[in-house]
């Protein structure tokens, strides 16, 4: 099988599939499964599109939330105030199980489980 596409489609798979941080192959691969595995091929490629969108808007929140998590770090190094060890604690592993539901959600949307 070899998949055809304009100059325009092919542009399009391929910011998606970079979007994706997958390669061009394997996203094509992975969002025909997505759609051939639905009663609704039709709403899954579009459900499909929805996630993957909801997954890197998700990823991008947690890149920013490990920034300030960088900045805050430098801070109370410069500043020698750390808070108190139970909230780093509680702060830290709240970031690490959102890591985590986001590691499994982008498992899911990736092997259609």
């Amino acid at each position: 099988m070899h998949p055809r596409y304009n100059d325009d489609e092919f542009g399009l798979v391929q910011e998606a599939a970079d979007l994706s941080h997958m390669a061009l192959g394997g996203y094509v691969a992975e969002s025909s499964l997505a759609a051939a595995r639905s009663d609704d091929p039709t709403a899954a490629v579009a459900d499909y599109r929805a996630a993957v969108k909801a997954l890197m808007d998700a990823n991008r929140q947690l890149a920013m939330v490990g920034s300030n998590l960088n900045q805050l770090t430098w801070h109370l190094n410069k500043d020698g105030a750390w808070p108190h060890h139970n909230t780093v604690q509680r702060l830290l592993e709240r970031v690490e199980a959102s890591i985590a539901e986001l590691d499994t959600a982008i498992d899911r949307v990736t092997t259609g489980r």
